[in-house]
């Protein structure tokens, strides 16, 4: 039967699943029968135990989803390599204790099974992560490998001494001396093995074009490498440098699950996120089960050894549930966010929208915050129109889609990615999904609301300027000179009508003062209802105006210029107003208060629409500072266009004033 039937039918996985299954009793087992009798030196045993229990699991994840991948199968068999010592050694100290049958041979397996797994874990890094060589130049290096390793793997098999936790006796099935002969080929190869994978891991990172998916796996391979060297050049006593290869051995598969998580450097993340949680059960309880039997051994020590490990095993059944639970809950957090805790999901949600100050921009990290607290790859809320309001990693097009409505009106959608290709959200996912949904609808609609606001108040505003400028043009152009031709008929009436009776020259003198009054009246009304110099002499010659004024009126005052780079196009009667007001306020604040000895305004068209900048060298802005009616005017005028006015000074170097104004 091919491997894509196998995998078809779904035979290939269930088998495969047997390799850590085994090797982790073959550890469990070990362990067992190592502790149930005194050793000299276990230390060798805890390498064993977290190659053994991690390694095989990385890999029959590769190999579920790459049944052909080579570092699958590497994966499981240096992790099937130690726990086969792990066995082997655990049967020789309780066999050698207690007189059972076969306690040599399982020594003699012990000095050299090892091999089979610690081999093909330093060969990893030469193959990662594709299963091939960097480049056809490293094939030499892979043969002399492969060449070193068998031979070193046949000198182990007949050197003349075994040796099991810390206790060394002849051997009766080998001739190479052990020292210097094997000791030394060992370490040359180990260290040779060890700066090759570096090496060579060390040249695809430099040539990658993703490097970032392979720099935790390149980190985790020098680590080991160092360690690896260092247990070569260290004295055996202590034993630092198996110290450090038990701390850092661990770090290469988990290394490896860093990338498929994040990189999809096999993408197997689905089997991962469902495995995860009991690899990390299985280390705890074998770790609570050492520790246990450890305590108990001192204190109850019967010498037959067999009381210790029963005992334990009872513990560490009944710890079982509870350490089983924490561990989900403590993966399921890492891996799904606040799935399992809505509350919390929302009571975030909740938070972040407060603390936007503009409701027009409440869900400015709406999505940020869904997508970091369920650990979505993407998220994004739409408006009704299809309008994407926030995003976070884009705009999902497959995944789930949640409509947002409030009051029976459908204010947008709520888009949500899958964690990973092929994997659908949980009910669980979705549960939080529809809560987060009800407040993100309420949000939308206040945004809606807020911005319906918004255009209906820039709306008004621009209607009021502009019938304004309408008015202004009928009173200055229409009424106001036809008052002015009253008052003169009636002075011509008046010079002309020489014998006019006094009386009818009375009246026509109160007459021709009323005229003169209305005159004055429309004169004062065009000029509150518009700056006259803004349709005289456009915004620039306007500015330029009041900045002569502004001259004119302080002996010894500031020197004001103003800076127009390019001709302004026509703008709307509010923009012109309001930048105008704004100069005017900006610069009635710089000579009131600033001791300013220059004032340079500048205006100016950039995409985002008209920018007014009115910039003293005076003393600055006060600490603290209290807004007065001035700013909160110009403040005012930009918002009711729907622009921004900021504000900003530093000690002695002046004030700037900038305005933002939309066209």
């Amino acid at each position: 039967m091919s491997n894509d039937v196998l995998m078809r039918s779904g035979a290939w996985p269930q088998w495969l699943w047997a390799i850590p299954v085994l090797c982790g009793a073959a550890v469990v087992a070990g362990v067992a029968l190592t502790t149930a009798v005194p050793v000299p030196d276990s230390t060798y045993l805890v390498l064993d135990t977290v190659v053994g229990m991690t390694y095989p699991a990385v890999g029959v994840l590769i190999l579920s989803r790459w049944p052909r991948h080579p570092i699958g199968w590497l994966f499981c068999l240096s992790g099937a390599g130690l726990a086969l010592q792990a066995l082997s050694g655990g049967y020789a100290a309780y066999a050698q204790s207690y007189g059972l049958p076969g306690a040599l041979l399982a020594a003699w397996v012990t000095n050299w099974v090892f091999f089979t797994g610690f081999g093909p874990l330093l060969l990893l890094p030469l193959l990662l992560p594709d299963g091939r060589l960097p480049s056809p130049r490293w094939r030499p290096v892979l043969v002399a490998a492969v060449a070193a390793m068998a031979v070193l793997q046949v000198m182990l098999m007949l050197r003349d001494r075994v040796w099991v936790w810390g206790h060394e006796v002849p051997s009766s099935f080998g001739f190479v001396p052990t020292v210097p002969v094997a000791e030394a080929a060992f370490g040359v190869v180990v260290t040779g093995l060890a700066l090759s994978g570096v090496a060579a891991l060390a040249t695809r990172v430099t040539r990658s074009d993703n490097r970032r998916r392979l720099l935790p796996v390149f980190a985790a391979v020098v680590a080991v490498g160092l360690s690896v060297v260092a247990d070569n050049l260290l004295p055996p006593g202590p034993p630092v440098g198996v110290w450090l290869q038990a701390a850092v051995l661990p770090l290469f598969p988990a290394a490896t699950a860093v990338s498929i998580f994040r990189y999809r450097l096999f993408e197997i993340e689905v089997l991962i996120r469902r495995t995860v949680v009991y690899a990390l059960v299985t280390v705890v309880l074998l770790g609570a089960y050492l520790v246990t039997v450890a305590t108990i051994g001192t204190l109850l020590r019967t010498g037959n050894g067999l009381l210790e490990p029963l005992a334990a095993t009872a513990v560490v059944a009944v710890a079982f549930a509870p350490a089983r639970d924490a561990a989900q809950r403590a993966v399921g957090r890492l891996l799904f966010g606040n799935r399992g805790d809505p509350a919390a999901a929302l009571s975030l949600l909740g938070q972040r929208l407060e603390s936007s100050a503009d409701p027009t921009r409440l869900l400015d990290r709406a999505a940020e915050t869904v997508a970091h607290t369920l650990r979505l790859p993407a998220v994004a809320v739409l408006a009704a129109d299809g309008t994407p309001v926030c995003a976070e990693g884009g705009v999902p097009v497959d995944g789930v889609r949640l409509a947002l409505v409030v009051g029976g009106r459908v204010e947008g959608e709520l888009r949500a990615a899958p964690r990973s290709p092929g994997e659908a959200l949980s009910a669980a996912d979705l549960a939080v999904l529809d809560d987060l949904a009800r407040q993100l609808a309420v949000a939308l609609a206040a945004v809606r609301l807020a911005r319906e606001v918004q255009t209906s108040r820039e709306r008004l505003v621009i209607a009021r300027e502009e019938e304004r400028r309408r008015l202004r043009r009928d009173l200055h152009d229409g009424l106001g000179p036809g008052l002015a031709a009253i008052g003169v008929r009636l002075d011509v009436i008046e010079a002309t009508a020489a014998g006019m009776p006094p009386a009818m020259r009375s009246s026509l003198s109160e007459v021709r003062q009323l005229v003169q009054g209305l005159v004055g009246d429309v004169r004062r009304i065009v000029h509150d209802l518009r700056p006259p110099a803004l349709d005289e002499l456009g915004l620039a010659g306007a500015l330029e105006d009041l900045a002569l004024d502004t001259e004119e009126a302080v002996e010894a005052g500031p020197v004001v210029t103003v800076r127009v780079p390019e001709p302004l196009p026509e703008l709307p009667a509010a923009v012109e107003v309001a930048a105008y007001r704004i100069a005017q306020e900006a610069l009635a604040n710089a000579l009131r208060h600033a001791r300013a000895r220059t004032i340079e305004i500048v205006v100016r068209i950039e995409r985002d629409g008209l920018v007014l900048r009115v910039r003293d060298d005076g003393r600055g802005l006060p600490d603290p500072l209290v807004e007065g009616v001035g700013s909160g005017s110009m403040r005012e005028r930009a918002a009711e266009l729907g622009g921004v006015l900021r504000r900003t000074s530093a000690s002695g170097a002046g004030t700037t004033v900038e305005a933002v104004l939309p066209l």
